[in-house]
């Protein structure tokens, strides 16, 4: 007579009462009897597995490979000892034994107990395939364009540098740069410029081939591969590029500027690269010979075309331009440098202030009509005058009640300071007059020289009043931020004695056109006539 309260051996001889045992708590259950061989798609959709005959050949289940490793599979048999496959298959499966005969309250909660396991182990195998996705991708590819990066250049060229020769295939690989990119980005300002580099790596991706690729290797340096390609379709593909590039202009808000490159091409069978880092010196050296010939073009890599073998003409233009990219590489660092220092002395207040003060500089420089290398230099001067004083007088800067007049004449001090600092270096000669002339005002009664007018340098001028305005515009420790109306006044009050009155206006423009502050129209509109009134040579 059958015992109901067990499972015992003798229901394993049918399905019936075993699928009914357990299908009310698991129903996509797979019960596996002698002689029955699942499909892979059995395989995929079941949560749990039974295998009723723990003696019977069934390796071949445990290795296919449709058989997820997240699904337990429970074994029923009468042995005492685990079948031995368990310590060959224990790292890679969820494998279960269970000795018959079991008392069913027993089996049913194992069952409730393998359920809830293969849920989780499933859910687990999901979020660590996502996860292992995700790394790939971070690991491949650049965060800002989303194109790969060096790290994966450098791996898929070794690869296809390894195999091509054995299939007797080309390889053209083009390195280009974006022209006077440091310019257009400090002069348009950060957003602007990575602005351009997604725009960029969209366009390269969508005027390359299907089967090429497109890396970001650097700044503003972008590589393709050309797989299978020579010479010849490769320079018809960098013209592409090219043209595609500098015919239509890099449009973001208000900002539109016409952007060009200079590439430098090289060949896998033509040159004949010992390596990888070969290869990209070929094209890097091209790139260079690009830029000495006057940008926004294609050069091939020619070992007889190098400095040795050019004109004097051309090789004065060559070393010039080579010596003009490494100084201002140099310069750059320096600034950068100079300005992480102070970022970790005085704090995120600075690095607010500055970015404020470089926004508002690029659009007053936009606004007159200023050449770019000028605002650079601007922008230069600022960075390292905001950055200096920061280092040097943090103290002073972060008090939360005004200066005395001792405290007052330390910071008089500080041009004379910026100027020591900077005779340095002689890559910042074209900085250190404004830096020199910072503290001077309009009306003649600032220092360290009493300049008045136009004797103050305009990078000077241009300098106190975005400074002040950026200063205005942001709580301060010893005072409130100041309303948009209170602004409009004190640069009113103060045109022809702190500031230039010309600028003045100027700014009153930049603040209406880019909507800087929240302020009425009715207002602005009688401030400037306030300005026409008392300078009436400004009035158009």
């Amino acid at each position: 007579m059958t015992d109901n309260r067990y499972l015992t051996a003798s229901d394993l001889g049918t399905d019936q009462r075993l699928k009914a045992l357990v299908q009310p708590l698991c129903a996509s259950v797979l019960c596996l009897s002698p002689g029955i061989v699942p499909s892979s798609e059995e395989l995929r959709k079941a949560t749990l597995i039974l295998v009723t005959h723990p003696a019977a050949p069934i390796q071949p289940l445990l290795e296919h490979s449709a058989l997820p490793p997240s699904t337990p599979i429970l074994f029923l048999g009468s042995e005492v000892t685990v079948p031995p496959l368990f310590q060959q298959y224990r790292d890679k499966l969820l494998l279960d034994y269970m000795v018959l005969p079991v008392p069913l309250d027993v089996f049913r909660h194992r069952i409730i107990f393998l359920t809830r396991i293969q849920k989780m182990s499933a859910e687990h195998h999901t979020n660590s395939t996502t996860l292992s996705r995700q790394l790939d991708i971070l690991s491949t590819r650049d965060g800002l364009t989303g194109l790969y990066n060096r790290r994966h250049l450098t791996t898929s060229l070794m690869e296809i540098m390894e195999s091509a020769p054995i299939n007797g295939e080309e390889l053209s690989l083009l390195l280009l740069n974006i022209d006077f990119f440091n310019t257009v980005n400090k002069t348009s300002g950060l957003k602007y410029g990575d602005f351009i580099l997604n725009e960029m790596a969209a366009r390269l991706t969508t005027t390359s081939r299907k089967n090429d690729s497109c890396y970001r290797f650097s700044g503003e340096d972008f590589v393709v591969l050309m797989p299978g390609t020579g010479l010849d379709e490769a320079k018809k593909i960098a013209e592409k590029i090219r043209k595609a590039c500098s015919e239509k202009p890099f449009t973001h808000g208000r900002i539109s500027q016409n952007i060009t490159v200079s590439m430098g091409l090289a060949s896998l069978q033509v040159h004949n690269p010992t390596s990888h880092d070969d290869f990209i010196h070929m094209a890097e050296t091209a790139l260079f010979m690009a830029k000495a010939g006057g940008r926004n073009r294609l050069q091939i890599f020619n070992p007889l075309s190098g400095p040795g073998q050019l004109t004097p003409r051309k090789s004065m233009a060559f070393l010039k331009d080579s010596l003009q990219h490494i100084m201002e590489r140099t310069r750059n660092a320096a600034i950068a440098s100079v300005q992480l220092l102070a970022k970790n002395v005085a704090g995120s207040d600075h690095q607010t202030h500055a970015a404020t003060v470089s926004h508002y500089l690029t659009l007053l420089g936009q606004q007159l009509g200023l050449e770019g290398q000028h605002i650079e230099i601007f922008h230069n001067a600022i960075t390292l005058c905001n950055s200096f004083r920061s280092l040097l007088h943090s103290d002073l800067i972060n008090k939360p009640e005004q200066l005395s007049s001792k405290e007052r004449k330390i910071i008089d001090d500080l041009p004379f300071k910026l100027t020591e600092i900077t005779n340095m270096f002689d890559y910042f000669s074209n900085e250190r007059e404004i830096l020199l002339c910072q503290g001077e005002r309009y009306d003649g009664t600032g220092h360290p020289r009493g300049l008045r007018g136009d004797e103050i340098p305009l990078g000077a001028r241009i300098f106190t009043i975005v400074d002040a305005v950026a200063a205005m515009n942001a709580e301060r420790p010893y005072r409130r931020k100041l309303t948009a109306e209170e602004i409009i006044l004190e640069l009113n009050k103060e045109a022809g004695k702190q500031f230039d009155p010309s600028l003045v206006a100027q700014v009153f423009t930049v603040i209406e056109k880019n909507h800087l502050l929240n302020l009425d129209h009715t207002l602005l509109e009688q401030a400037r006539q306030d300005l026409f009134n008392t300078f009436p040579e400004l009035n158009p």
